[in-house]
């Protein structure tokens, strides 16, 4: 795709950021409420949890599909379709009469929200030259961020007020406004190649040059285990904090929320930190920072201390999430959607996995226990990462 002009130009990055805040909000929207949830169609809270792993689950595993249909019949195509696809089951999600059809509905809003954040990461890969390239991603990136903030605090409150079901119908809605501005914004380019099909052989040639790569496997595996050892544990804040007596799902969407928070300060100050520090420091530093929300919450039952601590982890988050997004979109131009749907599918695998391994540890050992080992996986993944791409780093030829 060719960088556009004009009108165009102006129009396209808010109307991307606006289809991933339609994907990032109907994914996190959700864990604040399983309180909520469980309560209403009387199932424990960890099978409610699981409806965090009912979307993960099948955003990750349409990825190595729809990261090669992207390459091939467009990523504008295929991310008009998507947010559709996610308006739609993202209404009837709302209107579920059962928890068995809310998690059908939810599984299937998962699948169409994996064609969305890929294909707008793919687009502004393609669209902006490699110096404005990083500043667009910080942009759209901080839409998601916003997107936690207050989708997650507000879920919360709203949810304790009003009930589930008014907000997943405002989930729909931003859905909606969302497939609106990708159908009147983004076109499919033209263009004077004869055009492809669909093939298996060609996916896999596609995924091929990705893993040509040697970063790819570190990437991949990077945001995996985040999505574990972070992620899991989300589902499960407002039990906790029921537990501690420190709140309960009002007091989780915050919590929540403000991993936002620090990732709101990472892009404040992205500039300067990778000047300062550098990309393979700043990915140390993450993992330690991200500690901070585990381990506080698993030591107080103060939930503004909680909500702070988050904050911190937040900012860590962002310090190596953000340094991997930047070296996947990289791994293989001639295939960017299918290598940051290999990273999505990586990430949401992780998400997916998450609250089914946590609600094992906490049932197994505790709250603190459970906590303490999430943080120190953290925190190990942060400081590997870092030295094996160091690693790759000095291999590499010089230019």
């Amino acid at each position: 795709m060719k960088p556009l002009h004009g009108a165009a130009t102006a129009l396209l990055l808010p109307s991307l950021c606006l289809g991933g805040l339609a994907a990032n909000v109907s994914g996190r929207t959700v864990e604040p409420l399983v309180l909520i949830v469980s309560a209403e169609f009387s199932v424990g809270v960890a099978t409610a949890a699981l409806l965090t792993s009912f979307y993960a689950l099948p955003f990750a595993l349409g990825q190595p599909v729809l990261g090669p249909l992207g390459d091939i019949y467009g990523k504008a195509r295929v991310l008009r379709l998507s947010l559709w696809a996610l308006t739609v089951t993202l209404l009837l999600s709302a209107m579920a009469p059962t928890f068995e059809t809310l998690a059908i509905a939810r599984f299937c809003a998962g699948l169409a929200a994996g064609g969305v954040v890929p294909a707008c990461m793919a687009t502004i890969g393609d669209s902006y030259p490699p110096e404005r390239r990083q500043q667009a991603i910080s942009i759209f990136v901080t839409m998601g961020l916003l997107a936690q903030i207050f989708a997650t605090s507000a879920s919360g409150l709203a949810g304790e007020a009003f009930g589930w079901r008014p907000v997943l119908f405002a989930t729909g809605f931003i859905g909606l406004a969302g497939a609106l501005a990708a159908t009147f914004v983004l076109r499919t380019p033209p263009t004077s190649a004869a055009p492809q099909r669909f093939s298996v052989g060609l996916a896999a040639a596609n995924y091929k040059s990705v893993f040509r790569n040697p970063k790819a496997v570190l990437c991949y595996s990077t945001v995996f285990l985040e999505g574990v050892a972070l992620y899991g544990i989300m589902p499960y804040v407002a039990d906790i904090l029921s537990r501690q007596g420190a709140g309960a799902t009002g007091e989780a969407g915050i919590i929540i929320g403000a991993i936002g928070v620090g990732g709101l300060v990472y892009v404040a100050l992205v500039s300067k930190l990778l000047k300062q520090f550098g990309r393979h420091a700043l990915m140390a530093a993450g993992g330690a920072f991200m500690t901070c929300g585990p381990i506080v919450l698993a030591l107080t039952d103060v939930w503004q201390i909680s909500a702070g601590a988050f904050a911190v982890t937040g900012f860590g988050f962002m310090l190596l999430h953000n340094s991997i997004q930047t070296e996947a979109v990289d791994l293989a131009p001639a295939a960017r959607q299918s290598a940051y749907s290999l990273h999505a599918f990586s990430f949401f695998s992780g998400q997916a996995a998450g609250p089914p391994v946590f609600g094992a540890l906490l049932a197994l050992l505790g709250d603190a226990p459970a906590l303490f080992i999430s943080a120190l996986a953290l925190a190990a993944t942060g400081l590997v990462v870092a030295a094996l791409f160091e690693r790759l780093a000095r291999r590499a030829p010089a230019p």
